[in-house]
């Protein structure tokens, strides 16, 4: 055997029996150091070495060259030596070995300033014995330098060289090697027993502009795109924790704004694209899930869905023609894939709580103000100091649940999941069980035929509160008196109420009283088959369904309250179905004869929806067994209000994409729908577009530069969409039942009255819209940049025109308006780093939008009315020229130092106050930033969101501020007019006196805010852990939702969606957004997760 120390560690020939006496020792301590079990060990050496991809045998001269101390090995060690990475500063010699021998097939001991290199046990010499070599090569073979390569399960691993080469010792046994290298896609490699040569080929990974996205009725390349739209991954969507679909587009979309309309458990979220394109119309865009239209979405799982695709344009909403005229928004779920079954398990517990709470009087101040207004009691009896935030606020606890296994053959795939959310809300008594399971199975039945199923299901019941109004529970925490405790003093059945306001119980009665539950059942599904008739040319024919049934009950008791007691006892129910159904059957061609690309789409499509509404109401439970609380306990009962609505449609849909090279494009899609809503001669819409795209990036001129602009597209869209959202009798007139309601023969009765007139000339609602847009990639698309221009006007605008009340009705539905949007919109996309270990990504989108009112008929419409005490006051504005969310109210000029009350501007001949437009709720621009990084195994995602420009009408504060009636006040009023000369911003007291409360300037806030969103920290568990038990992913998360907000608004939160209102109008949403009227705010919460797959 020929034993020799490390090349660059010379022996001295003028010593050579030193040389020779040395030897002999080493061969004696060679001998037995098989049997040492612990070896001394250089205490006090540090090291500092650096190197990657190094040989062992550098490291070793690095280190003998810093510490003195020589290696011994035998020249067949040196052959089975892995090349290693290594960075040390400073470090103890020990540290710096133990890391040289990682992953080596050979262990050391150190005697006597000589560092022997051994040979491991006869066991692992069995698993460590086989060397393979190999090269990493691109598609054109040139070789990757860098590239990863690790056996999959273990540690070991190792580095290419220069040339693309690697040398590694595995198991004799069959691996796996996982072969990775940046913007190349990830590659496993099996390597056969006693297989010692590898020629390994990476592909680049596909750019994103080379991504497939859905579009209406297909899917195109990213690149091939010709229209606006934004597209959500499922990558994006699980770098967040998420439990409701909303949060999914939240801040991801440029031209998208997402506003939750209240903070309660799984409240819906408004959702407007390109602003707000109707008055009298929802805004909310269509939903197409797997295909089928759906009705709502907020059930959805989020962790079923596999991308989300929004289109924004009409050029290409237009193929859904009177259902896109707010955009479309295309989900698609996860469906099977070719590999082994795997099972997916993701749990999460989240505590939520109020991320702010308000200053209001205590006791002893709110006693000087009641004194002060002239309003005492015997403070005695009522000497309570109750804080009511903190009786009806509270920590919640919540919990999620979710099971999933997916997998398959190359004929047949499945994924199928289910899920539970228990979740609970920051208000007593305010909660949301939601269950959902999710199946989809694709069959590949003959090489040109295939079928498959979708189906879902979902389980609701929420308990939810009232809120948005003067008895609402928000309103009342902040104006129930603190004098007063839970229970009533002489009753303790009953909840406490105001000395002052005998109805006014505290804000438990409505937390509790009545009780509000809702419950509700959804199931939908489709079914499909696809066949390829000839090469190029496939058939396929969908039919989707969804059945849906709600009902929302009610009840308050005889004794707790006021008006239980009142009425000795009352309940509602609601019952609520929807059903429908949708065929749609398509051909679709796609040709290509050199250079030209060819695409058709032809189809016809019939659908029908039902709805199926019933309400119900009694009263008088004074004798009704205990626990009897449905309607049907109550003695005297009204006469059920029903409705019916049923509603069929037919269209054929059309489109045409060309392009020349993959440069050139052009793309038009046509729509007609036939709607039975509008009269003979006005049943049929048609709704085209059309547009195009130029790729400079492709000519050849364009070359030079494509290591700075890797992509460059113009592109420009026309398109016409419509809108037929109006009552299904509406052209025949409407007849409506009365509120007020009359007794007959013991039964509660209501009036029918007629309500709108007949119009026979009703037809569409058009919306028009241009669109020039510009897609650069710069850096090898490193950096990804859109930019696009909107305009969009709305034509025959459908309103319920106001007419003169001589006639009978109270109004007219007419095409009797046009709106304008128009706007810009960009959004940047960076990979600001990458690298094996280390990622960074950032993205971010600002848009701009400006809404105007073009026409309605000469005249203006007053909306947004809210009840103060028992008085109504509007609180918006729509007018020609000016934008939707205008704020309608007073002028208010401060306090008049003499009086103590407002000074409000007068009417030019003063002859009255002046009211008009005092403030705009839409933001000037919004904007959301994401960054996600990627550090080995850990990983943070931070998420920021905000609006800026817009105002918020705090109408909250008309109570609060208003000191007219002997309720608790915010504690701004502490520095209130007392006494003339005082020169404050607050009036004095004005008891039973609101004119100083009216919707003024006075409550108009700023509504800009800043927020993070969401904070997510997270750490995968190695493989080579994990995999002991047959796990394939071990990921633990930490997460902070609404961590911080900067904003300068008062109240409880500046995330407004539509009119806060208790009404639910269309219009009132459409028209008075921005109005906080007591809305339930957001919690701040956070979240710990883990995600397992097997």
């Amino acid at each position: 055997m020929k034993l020799q120390t490390l090349k660059g560690v010379p022996a001295d020939d003028g010593l050579l029996f030193t040389k020779t006496w040395r030897i002999m020792k080493l061969l004696a301590i060679l001998m037995i150091s098989g049997c040492l079990t612990a070896s001394a060990t250089g205490f006090g050496q540090m090291v500092t070495i650096s190197g990657r991809n190094t040989s062992l045998e550098k490291a070793f001269r690095l280190i003998k060259q810093q510490t003195g101390y020589s290696f011994l090995y035998t020249e067949s060690q040196m052959q089975f030596f892995n090349r290693i990475s290594i960075h040390f500063k400073d470090a103890p010699l020990e540290e710096v070995l133990k890391a040289c021998f990682e992953n080596q097939p050979f262990s050391y001991a150190i005697i006597d300033k000589t560092i022997i290199v051994k040979a491991v046990d006869a066991a692992s010499r069995q698993t460590v014995s086989l060397r393979i070599s190999g090269k990493v090569t691109d598609a054109n073979g040139n070789p990757l330098a860098g590239a990863s390569v690790r056996v999959k399960g273990s540690d070991a691993g190792t580095s290419t060289a220069p040339d693309g080469s690697f040398v590694l010792n595995v198991p004799q046994n069959e691996i796996v090697l996982v072969v990775s290298f940046v913007d190349y896609e990830t590659k496993e490699i099996t390597v056969a027993k006693n297989q010692s040569s590898l020629q390994i080929v990476l592909k680049k990974k596909e750019s994103e502009l080379n991504e497939v996205v859905v579009v209406g009725y297909g899917s195109q390349k990213k690149k091939d795109v010709t229209g606006s739209l934004a597209t959500i991954s499922s990558k994006d969507l699980d770098n967040r924790s998420n439990s409701q679909f909303g949060y999914s587009i939240e801040g991801k979309a440029a031209g998208v704004q997402v506003v939750r309309s209240s903070g309660q458990p799984q409240a819906g979220f408004s959702i407007r694209i390109r602003g707000t394109s109707s008055i009298t119309a929802g805004s909310d865009p269509l939903y197409i899930v797997d295909g089928v239209p759906m009705e709502g979405i907020n059930d959805i799982n989020p962790s079923d869905i596999e991308n989300i695709t929004i289109l924004k344009d009409a050029s290409s909403a237009a193929i859904y023609g009177n259902r896109g005229a707010n955009g479309v928004v295309l989900v698609t779920t996860k469906r099977g894939k070719d590999q082994k079954l795997k099972l997916g398990f993701n749990t999460s517990l989240t505590v939520s709580e109020p991320w702010r709470k308000l200053d209001v009087l205590n006791s002893a101040q709110f006693k000087d103000l009641a004194t002060e207004m002239g309003r005492t009691t015997d403070w005695n009896k009522y000497n309570a100091n109750t804080n009511w935030q903190d009786e009806v606020f509270r920590k919640a606890f919540s919990q999620n649940y979710q099971l999933s296994a997916t997998g398959g053959t190359k004929s047949t795939t499945y994924y199928v999941s289910g899920a539970v959310l228990n979740q609970n809300g920051i208000v007593l008594n305010n909660s949301v069980k939601r269950a959902t399971v999710k199946a989809n199975v694709d069959q590949q039945i003959t090489k040109f035929l295939k079928a498959g199923v979708s189906f879902a299901y979902s389980n609701w019941k929420d308990r939810d509160i009232p809120e948005n109004y003067t008895n609402g529970v928000i309103a009342r925490l902040l104006t129930t008196v603190p004098i007063i405790g839970l229970r009533d003093l002489d009753d303790p059945r009953m909840y406490a109420r105001s000395p002052f306001l005998n109805d006014l119980e505290n804000p438990l009665s409505s937390v509790y009283q009545p009780d509000h539950i809702y419950k509700s059942n959804r199931y939908s599904g489709n079914a499909y088959i696809e066949a390829e008739v000839i090469k190029g040319l496939k058939l396929k024919s969908l039919f989707g369904f969804e059945d849906s049934k709600s009902r929302y009950t009610a009840f308050q008791d005889t004794v707790q309250t006021r008006y239980g007691r009142t009425m000795h006892g009352l309940a509602w129910d609601y019952k609520y179905k929807f059903t429908s159904w949708i065929s749609e059957n398509t051909i679709n061609y796609n040709k290509k004869i050199k250079d030209h690309s060819i695409a058709a789409l032809a189809g016809f499509i019939i659908s029908r929806q039902n709805t199926n509404n019933l309400y119900r109401t009694s009263v008088n439970f004074s004798n009704a067994k205990p626990g009897d609380q449905s309607v049907d306990g109550g003695a005297v009962q009204a006469i059920p209000t029903k409705e019916i609505n049923p509603v069929s449609s037919v269209a054929f849909i059309g489109r045409l994409n060309y392009n020349y090279k993959e440069k050139y494009y052009l793309t038009t899609n046509f729509r007609r729908d036939g709607s039975g809503k509008f009269a003979p001669g006005h049943k049929w819409g048609s709704f085209p577009s059309f547009s195009a795209g130029w790729r400079i990036s492709e000519e050849d001129f364009f070359s030079k530069n494509e290591n700075f602009i890797s992509e460059l597209k113009l592109r420009a869209g026309w398109g016409m969409v419509g809108n037929d959202a109006v009552p299904p009798n509406a052209r025949f007139g409407i007849v409506d039942t009365t509120s007020s309601k009359y007794l007959i023969n013991n039964q509660l009765h209501s009036a029918y009255v007629p309500n709108s007139l007949e119009n026979v000339d009703l037809t569409w609602e058009k919306t028009k819209q241009v669109d020039i847009g510009i897609d650069l990639g710069l850096f090898h698309n490193r950096l990804l940049i859109t930019a696009d221009y909107y305009n969009k006007k709305t034509t025959n605008m459908l309103l319920a025109v106001p007419i003169p009340t001589s006639t009978g009705y109270s109004s007219a539905w007419q095409n009797a308006g046009s709106l304008n949007n128009k706007g810009f919109e960009f959004s940047f996309n960076s990979k600001n780093i990458v690298h094996n270990n280390f990622k960074w990504s950032s993205d971010f989108n600002i848009s701009f939008n400006r809404n105007k009112v073009l026409n309605i008929v000469g005249t203006q419409l007053v909306v947004g009315s809210i009840n103060v005490l028992g008085s109504d006051y509007n609180t918006a504005l729509v007018k020609e020229g000016e934008p939707l969310g205008s704020f309608y109210g007073k002028f208010s000029q401060g306090v008049d130092p003499a009086t103590g009350n407002i000074i409000f501007l007068q009417a030019a001949d003063g002859s009255a106050d002046s009211v008009g437009i005092i403030g705009y709720a839409n933001p000037k621009f919004t904007y959301g930033f994401t960054n996600s990084i990627t550090w080995k195994n850990f990983s943070l995602d931070i998420f920021f969101q905000g609006v800026s420009g817009n105002k918020v009408m705090d109408a909250t504060r008309i109570l609060t501020e208003s000191m007219a009636l002997a309720v608790n006040q915010s504690t701004d009023v502490l520095r209130r007019w007392k006494n003339p000369g005082d020169i404050t911003d607050i009036p004095g007291v004005s008891p039973n006196d609101w004119n100083n409360s009216l919707p003024s300037t006075r409550f108009v806030e700023n509504g800009s805010y800043l927020r993070l969103k969401s904070l997510t920290i997270g750490y995968k568990l190695p493989e080579t852990l994990i995999n002991k038990i047959r796990m394939s992913r071990c990921f633990v998360y930490l997460t902070s939702e609404n961590l911080l907000t900067f904003t300068k608004y008062k109240g409880f939160d500046p995330e407004l969606s539509a009119f806060s209102g208790k009404s639910s109008s269309t219009t009132d949403q459409n028209a008075a957004p921005g109005v906080d009227y007591g809305t339930y705010p957001q919690s701040r919460d956070f979240i710990i997760g883990i995600n397992l797959s097997f």
